[in-house]
Parts: C-alpha cells; sequence; structure tokens
C-alpha cells in the first residue's frame, strides 16, 4: 500500500532531473517514471537506512542517500519533506540532530543511556532525547541497543508507553527522540501516602499496561517507579524500554534491571520469564501501599506490610516465586482489590487526585535540572556530538 507519493528534483551541476518518490510498507521507491517502473533507488525502512536533511533558511529542503559511496540529494516541497520525515521517522536513522533539536534541560541517566529535555526548533515543541552513551561500548553494540529499543517500541500502540519519534547518529552516538511527557515519576509521588483509590487507578493503568505488553509476548524488564510517569490527569506513562526484549523470539538469558525490583527467576535462572514484569509491578504495590522500599527480608511476607485485606491478597500472588503460578496482569485486573473502582464518577476522581495534583505542581518547577544557556552543563562529549558539523549543511 503506497503511504505517500510525491515527485522530486536530483539537481545537477549541468542539468537537473524529475524523479517520482512512493513510500510504501517497508520500502521507499524513487524512480524517473511516475508510474515507478524500473526505479533506480530503494531503501528497505529499517535502522541501518541513513537519511541526510539539507535545511534552507527555514524549512527542509532536500533529502540525501547513500548510493555507492556517495551522496545524492533530491529537492522537493518543503511540505511533502516535512511529510516524508514524519512518516518515516524512527524507521531509519537521520543524521544532523543540531539542525533540528535543541537541548535545554538535562532529566537523568541510566546504565546506558543520558536524556535530555530537547526542544524542535520549528514547533517549538518539547520531546525527550535519549542519548546511548559512546562509553557503552562499541558503535556496533550502541546501534544494537538502539534497534532493540526503537523496534520494540515501533510495534506498540498503547497510550500508556511513551512513543518514538526519531533516531539520529551524530559523531557515533546515537540518539532516540521521543514525546516528552508532563508529569512526574512515580519514585517522587512516593514521598507521601496516597489515598487508596488512588492507588487503583494508577495501578490499574499499569497492569492494563503489562496485560498489553504480554499479550504480545513482551517484557519490560525494569519496571519501577522512576519509569513511570504519573500525567495530570492520573494516567500514566511507562518509559525507559532499553531492557525490554521480545520472547516471540525465544528466552532471554541475562541479569538485567533493577535490584529489588527484578524477579527471583532473573537473579536465579538468569532469564526473563512471561511473567517476570509482575513480580516487578508487585513490588509497585508494596510501594504505593506502604511508601517504604521492598527489602529483601520483607520480600516472602510482603503481605503482612499492608493492612487492606484484598491489597495484600493480590501482592502475595503478584510476588509467588514461581513465575508459572504467579498471577498475570489480566488476572490481576479482576481481582476483588479493583471491584465497583470503574463506577467511581468524575467528581469522586477529582476530590481523590487532590494530593496527586499538589505534588505534580509542585514537581514541575523541581524535576528537571535547567541550564541557564542549552548547553552549559553538558559534558564535552555530549556538545561536541550534538555540534557535529553535518556535510550536507556546508
Amino acid at each position: 500500500m503506497d503511504l505517500l507519493s510525491f515527485s522530486c528534483v536530483r539537481p545537477h551541476t549541468i542539468f537537473s532531473k524529475r524523479y517520482y518518490l512512493k513510500v510504501i510498507d517497508d520500502e521507499v521507491i524513487i524512480s524517473a517514471f511516475s508510474n515507478f517502473k524500473n526505479p533506480k533507488y530503494r531503501l528497505e525502512l529499517k535502522l541501518s537506512t541513513q537519511i541526510l536533511w539539507k535545511m534552507g533558511k527555514s524549512h527542509l529542503k532536500a533529502f540525501g542517500i547513500f548510493y555507492q559511496n556517495k551522496i545524492k540529494y533530491f529537492e522537493a516541497s518543503p511540505a511533502s519533506l516535512e511529510q516524508f520525515k514524519k512518516l518515516i521517522g524512527g524507521r531509519v536513522i537521520y543524521r544532523n540532530m543540531a539542525s533540528f533539536y535543541e537541548p535545554t534541560q538535562f532529566i537523568g541517566e541510566g546504565l546506558s543511556a543520558k536524556v535530555y529535555r530537547s526542544i524542535e526548533k520549528q514547533t517549538q515543541k518539547a520531546v525527550a532525547v535519549k542519548m546511548i552513551k559512546q562509553e557503552f561500548g562499541k558503535e556496533e553494540q550502541a546501534l544494537n541497543i538502539v534497534k532493540t529499543e526503537v523496534q520494540i517500541l515501533q510495534s506498540l500502540n498503547h497510550p500508556n508507553i511513551i512513543k518514538v519519534l526519531e533516531v539520529y547518529e551524530n559523531d557515533q552516538t546515537f540518539w532516540i527522540v521521543q514525546e516528552f511527557v508532563q508529569g512526574t515519576p512515580l519514585s517522587d509521588i512516593l514521598k507521601q501516602k496516597l489515598p487508596t483509590e488512588q492507588i487503583k487507578r494508577i495501578m490499574r493503568s499499569l497492569l492494563d499496561t503489562i496485560s498489553y505488553l504480554q499479550s504480545l509476548r513482551i517484557v519490560h524488564r525494569d519496571i519501577k517507579p522512576e519509569n513511570i510517569i504519573v500525567e495530570k490527569n492520573g494516567q500514566i506513562k511507562v518509559i525507559d524500554f532499553g531492557f525490554a526484549a521480545n520472547l516471540k523470539f525465544g528466552s532471554v538469558s541475562s541479569v538485567c534491571g533493577t535490584p529489588g525490583y527484578y524477579a527471583p527467576e532473573v537473579l536465579r535462572q538468569k532469564e526473563s520469564s512471561f511473567n517476570s514484569d509482575m513480580f516487578s509491578v508487585g513490588v509497585v504495590l508494596f510501594n504505593l501501599m506502604t511508601n517504604q522500599p521492598m527489602l529483601k527480608s520483607k520480600m516472602y511476607n510482603a503481605q503482612q506490610y499492608v493492612e487492606d485485606e484484598e491489597a495484600a491478597d493480590l501482592l502475595k500472588q503478584m510476588l509467588e516465586v514461581d513465575p508459572t503460578l504467579r498471577i498475570t496482569a489480566q488476572q490481576a485486573l479482576q481481582h476483588p482489590f479493583f471491584k465497583g473502582f470503574e463506577s467511581l464518577n468524575e467528581k469522586q476522581q477529582s476530590s481523590e487526585h487532590q494530593i496527586l495534583q499538589q505534588q505534580l505542581l509542585i514537581n514541575q518547577q523541581q524535576q528537571y535540572q535547567p541550564l541557564k544557556k542549552s548547553n552549559q552543563s553538558l559534558d564535552a562529549k555530549t556538545i561536541k556530538s550534538l555540534r557535529t558539523t553535518n556535510i550536507m549543511d556546508q
């Protein structure tokens, strides 16, 4: 099925030649004929394909492809180029990121990446940009990390899961551009006691997300409060799929995640199971109900620390050591702990959000480290990577 088609021009010092481009499911075809007979250029939509962009004064001017060790540029209308860039974003790798995004704030850092709040220059829209560190591994290893995370996220379509917009490579550093979520990490909200109904709302959203992932045989492998963003309306976004894996392609043999949250089978057998994420969800429920971390000494009798009997029963089933006996996300959604929850009216929900809203307002001013100048506190490698001059801008 054709997703997009437009005409473009291949500029040349002697003469320019008109071409026709169309995007189908997994391929970009460029032909000298409007019926696309005998296309000269074919580009697979995969993360080993690179596309370059040439900017005019205020808009896109051309795109470039690698062909026989040379860069071939094609000019087209700004509207067509913008549509093309948006359509294939995240499916191929772009270059010259600094032409499009300006980093403004450092958000956080994980094992393999740093995350910055950035502004898209043309629209002034905020995005989150995840940088895969150069020092984490060789270029091939970094690309494999990017491929795994992006391909999994591209296959998902759920309102509670972060979306990938584009992928860039600058100076052998990879950048994943994602939607920016206005909200507060659950880890910050845990600093105060939440009403039980608010806990139910967060847990239902989280379980609905995990149920969706389980239906696709995908494990997140790092569910924890820091990776759950609570939005103003009380809904959540699950972020950071850097450790995620698709079990359709076989078991995953590695210890990854966060100590205190990963399931016993991950540590014992060094293998994530279909139901490993549910153990992590259980630890999050324990955090919410007790406002305490779940120490190892509490792991096998955690329900004793929870006063609500139904919550304690659900927690016990989530923290089952045997993953084959552990409750699934879909089963957990039917647990009596959530009975009658959906019948709450909007007025009640608004009242229950009051404590959370106060915390959100406070944290919106504190959750990031603003930079007085956009790159002032960025390290030298980051600045170099962001500011790498691209051949097409010359």
